[in-house]
């Protein structure tokens, strides 16, 4: 992830948009006030090892842009667009104040992220259909009326979301649909999955202890390699065609007042 001691050299209004005239491209850049990004034309930009300084950046387009080694002191988000960005080793996430990012009505359609700090980051009301993510953290973030879903028709959605090796520790994922969902060798360690739709999800290799699970569907959702500490069965909305492994079958059913023994 970015260092934060590295040295950005300040832009200013004018240079901003030669630049985007130009290649496009930002480099060891400080975007700081007076400055402001609010409404800018920004897809398909190129920023690399940049600093944030921006309380609020409104209604952006940052569509297919690649964000690289970037550093943003909390930034508030509203109504940009941020679709098939990328994100590479950036850290959203401000150790000194121990805050992140927010988004709000955002279009995170396809987004993707790759090794970066994510952690009490909030996304309000926005899109995330079909985003993805590698080695990340979502350490303590919030997901608030955000949505995973493709409407296709008016009897039809689609779900698609995909996670690997991803920190969703202390993170509130409650109310959402995670339907047909991918997550694999992610730690979840009390999490919130209130209300949580997760029905035929692949929730492989990970760590799933002390999460809150009530009414919550897993109905054909794969937990297998999963650690299951604490679910309880009973407090689920579904859980038929639930797939386990095997070495987990002797603590839920023991959940459920039921003693598996060798014969």
């Amino acid at each position: 992830m970015a260092s934060e001691e590295a040295v950005h050299r300040s832009l200013d209004a004018d240079e901003l948009q030669a630049t985007m005239k130009a290649d496009r491209a930002f480099i060891g850049l400080r975007f700081a006030a007076p400055l402001a990004l609010d409404d800018l034309d920004l897809g398909e930009c190129r920023f690399e090892r940049c600093q944030f300084a921006m309380p609020v950046i409104r209604g952006a387009d940052f569509s297919r842009s690649t964000l690289r080694d970037c550093i943003f002191e909390p930034t508030r988000f509203t109504s940009c667009k941020l679709a098939h960005a990328r994100f590479e080793r950036c850290t959203l996430f401000d150790v000194r104040h121990k805050k992140g990012c927010s988004f709000a009505f955002c279009d995170l359609q396809a987004m993707e992220a790759a090794m970066c700090n994510f952690a009490t980051s909030v996304f309000d009301r926005c899109d995330l259909y079909n985003a993805s993510a590698v080695e990340c953290s979502f350490r303590g973030a919030g997901f608030n009326r955000s949505t995973f879903t493709k409407v296709l028709s008016k009897r039809s959605t689609l779900t698609k979301a995909t996670f690997d090796r991803c920190n969703f520790s202390f993170a509130d994922l409650s109310g959402l649909n995670l339907q047909n969902s991918e997550f694999l060798s992610c730690k979840f360690s009390e999490a919130s999955f209130i209300d949580t739709d997760l029905s035929h999800a692949t929730m492989l290799a990970c760590t799933l202890d002390r999460v809150e699970w009530e009414r919550a569907r897993l109905g054909g959702c794969d937990l297998r390699g999963s650690r299951l500490a604490g679910l309880n069965l009973a407090v689920l909305a579904d859980y038929a065609g639930l797939v386990i492994s095997e070495s987990e079958q002797s603590d839920l059913l023991r959940q459920l007042g039921v003693e598996v023994c060798a014969e």
